[in-house]
């Protein structure tokens, strides 16, 4: 079910992916929350992680592979991060993703107020 979620918000343009455009959703404030794959590495990790927390951002680490992630995106080659922009059923993929990783590193995604 998540992942088919995660194919919606990317096909109604709700997905950012890639380290870097990643960073830039989270800095610009558009991103909503953001999927680090499982096997992404720990300075990887700890970038988008630190990033997440000073922005107060939700950060869901290790749910799913960087080919697994790359797969329901529809991309290619392996992918490391997806920021959520708020386009399609972003809230549905938190709550379930919640229901999978119990503790993400900042509030659920229907705690943050919405500027947009």
């Amino acid at each position: 079910m998540t992942e088919r979620l995660i194919g919606l918000c990317r096909a109604a343009g709700g997905v950012t992916v890639g380290f870097d455009a990643v960073l830039g959703e989270i800095r610009g404030g558009r991103a909503k929350f953001v999927l680090v794959a499982s096997d992404a590495s720990g300075r990887t990790r700890k970038q988008l992680s630190d990033k997440c927390k000073y922005y107060h951002v939700t950060c869901f680490e290790g749910s799913y592979s960087s080919e697994a992630l790359s797969e329901m995106l529809g991309r290619r080659s392996g992918c490391v991060a997806a920021a959520f922009t708020g386009k399609g059923p972003w809230e549905s993929v938190c709550r379930a993703l919640l229901e999978t990783c119990p503790r993400p590193q900042a509030e659920c995604c229907d705690d943050r107020k919405d500027d947009v």
